[in-house]
């Protein structure tokens, strides 16, 4: 066995690895104190089941490796914050490749193939062979008699059961109640240091940075992106009318090129991808850009608005439900895609292999495709991911079946391709917090009902009343997000809350350079994000049916495509053959 730790953040003492921080009983415990702690759990007799204890009462944002003689047990928060992977020979590394090297792994065909159609792997495998992930919540040991998995920290907001008991609980107080004891676990992390949110126009990055600057935190905004985006300007306004510090990072095409392309691009691409997700791109170069500028500072703490919240936003709805108006919204960064709106969704029933064809419908959608082989088992990976270790008799309703959803998020989506967002701060040396996924906050999330969970109601509430109340703003400015937001603000946001940027971000112009509507996002010059220089003009001419950029990585990361050389293969129609398909 061995294990090949490679981020400067590891303390090892004891017999234990460990990065992040946890509070137990209200005491922080980091670096040596979780260590010595964690080592504890060494001298039982049920090894297993003394970690998956011990996890269980820790809060925050840590994983650990535990060496114990012939045997190593893995730790994930619950939101599967700090990537560990491992094969069944022993070898752990918080890189994929690591293990895929020691292991000389060949590609496995099943979980390629989800890769390819989704940019992530949803259960515990990788692109790889015998080279797994820990899943949030998840200690995993590994001895001579191979590798067990115990999940000690589960997530299923189905409510309560009887609606009228959770009136009188009183959702919204609970809800309120653990924001600000995640916002107390900040503030102990943060110390004196300032408070880093990156910006957007929805209501995750805007409840968090409201909530920050009503107890006096200094707190600073940034965006990125082209000017004129809507969440450019809607961010420009919320800093504004909040009275914080905000920097923007400007993006076009050749400077993405110039990012990409260079030598830190490549080695960022290469160390990030550890085979379960596509490597996080879109705030990469704003990030690094701005912290060697000096205008973001090496010294604070980033807390991007990333929400236990998001998996509700994105709901089916369901036969025999009664119909509310739902604001849809961007979370905790720019938009980068033309996501459609949940209003528009077809209706299903609520049942679990309705849920099953809806995920695979919604989700298995980056390239058309069609492989009989790999949708048996996809769907059987889908139903893994919505159950859990539940009986299929547990989804029979619009609240389970909600549930079972929201849990296929939770450890598909979330803790792998958008926590995975950690590793640009990571890769800028900084330090980080997810005070949106404080299990405080999980655990209240857990017992809203469906009705106010749906298009983050009871979250998106919060933002709203709490901005309103900190920037004294009227109650229509206060509900705004990049998707309501009027040409006319996109025009006048500059002159309105930044007029001194206009010499510098547009050379004097007042009128936005970017003003594509969201429908013309999808095409490489119209993406609110330019993020296509990325890609060789000339491959881009030569995809006979445009796919999104996440469809060509998907393709580059697997060796099917190279973005900067139009004489390697290239896709010649939109179905593609996946690797399950022989």
């Amino acid at each position: 066995m061995q294990t090949v730790l490679s981020h400067d953040g590891w303390t090892r003492a004891d017999g234990v690895a460990v990065r992040g921080r946890a509070f137990e009983d209200g005491q922080l415990l980091e670096g040596p104190s979780l260590a010595a702690r964690l080592s504890e759990t060494r001298k039982s007799d049920a090894p297993l089941e003394a970690v998956a204890a011990l996890a269980a009462d820790l809060e925050g944002f840590f994983a650990a490796v535990i060496e114990d003689g012939d045997a190593t047990s893995l730790v994930a928060d619950g939101a599967g914050s700090i990537p560990l992977y491992y094969g069944p020979d022993g070898t752990v590394s918080n890189r994929g490749r690591v293990v895929r090297e020691a292991l000389e792994a060949a590609t496995d065909p099943v979980a390629e193939s989800e890769f390819l159609l989704t940019r992530y792997v949803t259960g515990p495998e990788t692109i790889w062979s015998g080279v797994y992930t820990t899943q949030p919540g998840e200690v995993v040991r590994i001895d001579g008699d191979g590798i067990t998995r115990r999940t000690y920290r589960e997530y299923w907001p189905a409510g309560p059961e009887d609606e009228r008991a959770n009136e009188s609980a009183n959702p919204r107080a609970s809800l309120e109640s653990a924001l600000e004891t995640a916002l107390d676990r900040l503030e102990c992390v943060a110390g004196n240091r300032p408070v880093v949110v990156p910006l957007s126009g929805g209501y995750d990055s805007r409840l968090l940075a409201s909530a920050l600057v009503e107890r006096d935190r200094e707190v600073i905004g940034f965006t990125f992106g082209r000017s004129g985006h809507p969440d450019v300007e809607l961010s420009r306004e919320i800093a504004d009318r909040l009275g914080i510090r905000w920097e923007f990072r400007d993006y076009d095409e050749s400077t993405w090129r110039e990012w990409y392309r260079g030598p830190e691009g490549r080695r960022y691409e290469r160390e990030a991808f550890g085979g379960d997700a596509l490597p996080f791109l879109a705030e990469w170069p704003a990030v690094r850009e701005l912290v060697a500028d000096g205008r973001l500072p090496t010294d604070a703490l980033y807390c991007p608005g990333h929400t236990v919240a998001t998996p509700s936003e994105r709901l089916p709805r369901f036969v025999g439900e009664r119909e509310r108006s739902e604001d849809s919204s961007v979370g905790c960064g720019p938009a980068v895609d033309a996501d459609d709106d949940a209003l528009d969704r077809e209706l299903i029933d609520p049942t679990l292999e309705d849920l099953v064809d809806y995920v695979l419908e919604r989700h298995y959608a980056l390239w058309e495709w069609a492989d009989e082989r790999f949708e048996d088992a996809a769907r059987e990976r889908i139903r893994q991911g919505l159950l859990g270790d539940r009986d299929p008799s547990a989804v029979a309703d619009p609240a389970t079946v909600a549930a079972a959803y929201e849990r296929w998020e939770w450890r598909g989506r979330m803790a792998t391709f958008t926590n995975g967002d950690l590793r640009v701060y990571e890769d800028a040396g900084l330090d980080w917090w997810l005070p949106l996924w404080d299990p405080a906050y999980v655990r209240a999330w857990e017992r809203v009902p469906l009705a106010a969970r749906r298009g983050k109601g009871l979250h998106a509430d919060l933002a709203r009343e709490r901005y309103q109340r900190v920037a004294d703003v009227p109650d229509e400015r206060a509900g705004l997000t990049d998707r309501t937001l009027s040409p006319a603000d996109r025009h006048l946001a500059l002159v309105r809350h930044s007029p001194i940027r206009q010499f510098t971000e547009r050379n004097g112009d007042w009128e936005p350079p970017f003003l594509a509507p969201r429908s013309a996002w999808s095409e490489p010059g119209s993406h609110p994000l330019a993020w296509y220089g990325i890609v060789d003009d000339d491959v881009l001419e030569a995809l006979p049916a445009f796919r999104n950029l996440y469809a060509l990585r998907t393709l580059a990361a697997t060796g099917r495509l190279d973005l900067e050389d139009a004489s390697g293969p290239i896709p010649d129609r939109s179905t593609i053959r996946l690797p399950s398909d022989g």
